[in-house]
């Protein structure tokens, strides 16, 4: 598939006071307009980008930060002045063999599960679709938006800024065939030089079709207001929506100070993951050499920015597979590091050696028992019973996963209570309590998982959830084709 963005403007919204002439490549926590818009898009084969005003400082920067993702097509318009309709008709030679395409204004920001959704089914023949956010109330700047009135069976029937009827909001993101551009040439001849133009003449033809997006993440970034409305919006989302106690109260208030303060900076996901290996490291060696106090803090200091790698990715759409591995993979050895810190600091408490060492072996054991029954019990399906269904499973499987709980423990709670214990000089009886818990939790699962019917295999799971993924799917379609 194809995309098109019309970037060809000059962003007479900012005044001058953006951080680029253009709107698109301002950033929004480190990460330009263009390069989020191309992250909610599917894989492209190519992204065809309409420039006009300074278009060669553009296409040069453009290039500069996409090139290495997608194939670039850049569109001279000399009419950029006129309405954005004419820069949607300049492309028509470039997308002429598409069947069909997606088309996007360069100064809207929006997530992947927007473009989902508008994709679900094909547009209308001859015709297209656009995504439309029927909550009204959460539309900022409602005034200055494009609105539209729909009907039952599916159809556009109007579209504008200045209707009196209308039923929602214009996200500025569309499914379109070739039909786009003979709309747009028609009422080009008529005078009619604007996006809206062509669409309306679409709606008289009853070939323009909704798409509900209502909830999904949109945002046009049009001026400083809406810059920052939509700074508040990303942050809004990236968020963790679960947590303990601790991480709500505490935690995630530093974790997201820091978070929105590096975001600008070039700093990785990953960068931070490094860092918490590190801090860990630090802990432990701090806690082995007997300095409790200084343990302790840096330990509930890690368990504060164990969160920023996660927000950062959230926020600066930088999750990749390779992320999420280290991430899980660092969790471990974090904690297996700052539990053997504990367990060794026992000496300096007035405890021999040896008490160290078994101490030593009985948290490592315990933890490991604890965090990999964690991941295999509930993640194979093993705790699955006759009556649970794959869509309860994983619902169960989320619920502890998210929480990371230990008989009500959740991770965060479990640091701290690590972080003050050895900090008041009592790390024998602090690992004692978190051992015995972590013992009582594998236990009881694995006399759960003995209790219950035989496991499908981790593959077997995945091929149901993948089947129940794809019901879904088709019936989100039978949906819209009813409409």
């Amino acid at each position: 598939m194809k995309a098109l963005v019309i970037a060809a403007g000059m962003g007479s919204g900012f005044n001058g006071h953006g951080l680029s002439s253009h709107k698109t490549l301002n950033p929004v926590w480190g990460v330009s307009v263009i390069e989020r818009i191309l992250a909610a898009f599917p894989p492209l084969e190519e992204l065809v980008v309409v420039t006009g005003y300074e278009h060669e400082k553009l296409e040069a920067e453009l290039a500069r930060k996409l090139s290495a993702r997608v194939e670039l097509k850049f569109i001279h318009n000399p009419d950029w002045r006129g309405g954005n309709g004419l820069s949607v008709l300049a492309a028509r030679e470039a997308l002429s063999g598409e069947r069909v395409f997606l088309l996007s204004m360069s100064d809207h920001v929006f997530d992947s599960e927007l473009v989902n959704r508008l994709t679900a089914a094909t547009p209308p023949a001859g015709g297209c679709a656009l995504a439309v956010d029927r909550d009204l109330a959460g539309v900022y700047d409602l005034d200055d938006a494009t609105k539209v009135k729909l009907a039952d069976d599916g159809r556009i029937t109007m579209i504008g800024k200045t209707i009196d009827s209308f039923d929602a909001a214009d996200t500025g993101v569309f499914y379109c065939t070739s039909a786009l551009f003979e709309a747009l040439a028609e009422a080009a001849e008529k005078g009619g030089e604007s996006l809206s133009d062509g669409i309306r003449l679409l709606c008289g033809k009853e070939r323009m079709a909704w798409r509900d997006v209502t909830g999904c993440l949109w945002q046009d970034v049009d001026n400083l207001d809406c810059l920052r409305e939509t700074r508040r919006r990303l942050w809004q989302r990236a968020a963790k929506a679960r947590d303990g106690v601790v991480s709500r109260l505490l935690n995630r208030r530093i974790s997201g100070l820091v978070t929105r303060l590096i975001a600008p900076l070039p700093v990785r996901p990953n960068h931070v993951t490094g860092f918490n290996l590190l801090l860990a490291a630090t802990a432990g060696a701090l806690l082995a050499t007997g300095h409790l106090i200084a343990g302790g803090l840096t330990v509930q200091l890690y368990s504060v920015l164990d969160g920023v790698d996660g927000e950062l990715a959230r926020l600066k759409v930088q999750g990749s597979w390779l992320g999420a591995w280290l991430d899980n993979l660092t969790d471990r050895l974090c904690d297996w590091l700052i539990v053997a810190g504990a367990a060794l600091s026992v000496v300096h408490t007035g405890y021999p050696e040896s008490a160290a060492w078994i101490l030593l072996c009985f948290a490592l054991v315990s933890n490991i028992a604890y965090r990999s029954g964690m991941d295999t019990l509930l993640i194979s399906g093993a705790l699955r019973n006759g009556e649970l269904s794959v869509g309860i499973l994983s619902r169960i499987e989320n619920w502890f996963r998210d929480r990371e709980m230990v008989f009500g423990m959740t991770h965060d709670v479990y640091l701290l209570v690590l972080a003050l214990g050895v900090a008041a000089g009592r790390p024998l009886a602090t690992l004692a309590l978190l051992i015995a818990l972590e013992s009582l939790w594998w236990l009881a699962k694995s006399a759960q998982a003995r209790s219950a019917r035989p496991s499908e295999t981790y593959t077997e799971y995945l091929q149901a959830r993948k089947l129940e993924r794809y019901n879904e799917s088709r019936k989100q379609i039978a949906e819209l084709a009813a409409r």
